[in-house]
């Protein structure tokens, strides 16, 4: 569910999958996108570990 009417405040999934349906490049963008948010998420919860000193497996815990 998005709770936003304007493009300007959509998180970064509806911006991606605006993306996806535009003619051009737009797939190739939206890929690109998805995965230097799966690395940024990768680094942020890394990050989160080894600020925290514990394990990756115990912050789910």
């Amino acid at each position: 569910m998005i709770l936003s009417k304007q493009a300007a405040h959509f998180p970064i999934t509806k911006a991606i999958y605006s993306l996806i349906m535009s003619l051009g490049n737009g797939p190739q963008i939206a890929s690109a996108i998805g995965v230097w948010a799966m690395i940024f998420l990768t680094i942020t919860i890394v990050g989160a570990s080894l600020l925290l000193g514990k394990k990756l497996g115990a912050l789910f815990r």
